[in-house]
This record gives structure tokens, sequence and C-alpha cells, in this order.
């Protein structure tokens, strides 16, 4: 799915459609922040914080080190990312409501 087709859903899903583009965009850009936000909130209380620390070295290190230590330390972290992304899309919908 290419990546207009997927910011058209997201504007659909959220309720977005009333707004300009810019303000779209605003609202998506802060709402991946907060799921990013959330993960790493999520995977800190997986891992602890020795761990965690480890993973946020890794990041500094590259991508490739940083998804192979993400890998290693969090096995399911593709499903752990949804769950975040969830509790995040959730609470935004629960608070435009």
């Amino acid at each position: 799915m290419d990546s207009e087709t997927i910011f058209k859903q997201l504007i659909t899903e959220l309720g977005l459609e009333s707004l300009n583009e810019e303000d779209q965009e605003r609202t998506l850009l802060t709402l991946a922040e907060s799921i990013q936000k959330q993960f790493f909130v999520d995977a800190y209380e997986r891992v602890g914080k020795d761990q965690f620390e480890a993973l946020e070295a890794s990041l500094k290190m590259g991508e490739d080190f940083y998804v192979t230590t993400l890998k290693h330390l969090i096995p399911d972290y593709e499903e752990m990312f949804q769950v975040s992304r969830k509790k995040v899309i959730d609470a935004y919908k629960g608070s435009s409501q």
C-alpha cells in the first residue's frame, strides 16, 4: 500500500477530513511522535532500565544495529508497536469525541 493511500485512510479513520491539509499533516505527525514515545515507554517497562539503555545506545550506532538489538531484546516488537499505536489512537479518538 502506498503512503498516499495510508495517509488518506488515517485521515478517515481519525475523522480529520474537516481539517485543512496542513492541520491534517500536523495532527498525524503529532500522533506519530506520540506513538513512538508510547512504544519507548512500553519497551522500557518490558526490558527494564539496563537493557533499555543498551537499546538507546544501539540507536546511536545506526539503524541496523538498533533493529538487531531491538529484535534480540523484544522478539515480538512489531506486535508491541501495534499495541502502543492502538493506545495512542484510542486515546486520541476518545479525546476528540
